[in-house]
Order: structure tokens, then C-alpha cells, then sequence
């Protein structure tokens, strides 16, 4: 797929930094609070729609921050839900990806 960028903005700020983190490329396109979006066309658009979801994925870099930040209305995800974590859990399979281990410095630079 191809990687357009659009807008700089906070989404390209945050995408190579969760590639980095996870280990591999995803298949998702983020969209952030400030419209910024980065990452393939045609994936599933994860859309962050404050910092406070940023913050909470930071903090608990598993699927309770995730469902937490979902839950809250913080974090979304364009178009069918079960798409969208399909096509991420099947990258998260395929591909090894593991979760970020940030330290409490790292987390406190990223917000």
C-alpha cells in the first residue's frame, strides 16, 4: 500500500513513533484531533479525537487503555468495528508486533 501524508499535523508526528514502538508497519491510517491524518489509503481509519486518548494509550498500552479510550468516545475507528480490529489483529499476528515498553520519561515527552 501506499503511505500518503497529508497535512502535517500531529498524526504524522505519532504514526512513525507507533511503528517504531510496535516493531512493524500497520494497516491502519490515523486520523488525529487536530484533522491531521497519516498512513495507508484504503486501511481502516483509527481516529483520535483528543490528546486525553493519547494520554491513555500511553499509560496503559494494552487492550484496556484501548477499550477505555473507545469507551470514553476519545478513540474511533471509521467504518465497521470489527473490520478494523480484524485487519489489526491479523497484522498483529502475522507480523510479530508487540506492545510498546515506554519509559516513564518516553511517555512523558509524548503528550
Amino acid at each position: 500500500m501506499k503511505r500518503p501524508q497529508s497535512r502535517t499535523g500531529a498524526a504524522q508526528q505519532l504514526f512513525p513513533l507507533v511503528e517504531q514502538f510496535l516493531g512493524g508497519r500497520l494497516p491502519l491510517r490515523l486520523r488525529a484531533w487536530d484533522g491531521s491524518t497519516a498512513g495507508p489509503d484504503g486501511a481502516p481509519v483509527v481516529v483520535l479525537r483528543s490528546r486525553r486518548a493519547l494520554r491513555r494509550l500511553l499509560w496503559q498500552p494494552d487492550e484496556l487503555g484501548l477499550a477505555q479510550a473507545y469507551i470514553t468516545g476519545e478513540l474511533d475507528i471509521d467504518g465497521d468495528l470489527a473490520d478494523g480490529l480484524r485487519t489489526v489483529w491479523s497484522a498483529v499476528r502475522a507480523r510479530g508486533l508487540r506492545p510498546p515498553q515506554l519509559t516513564v520519561a518516553e511517555r512523558a515527552r509524548a503528550v
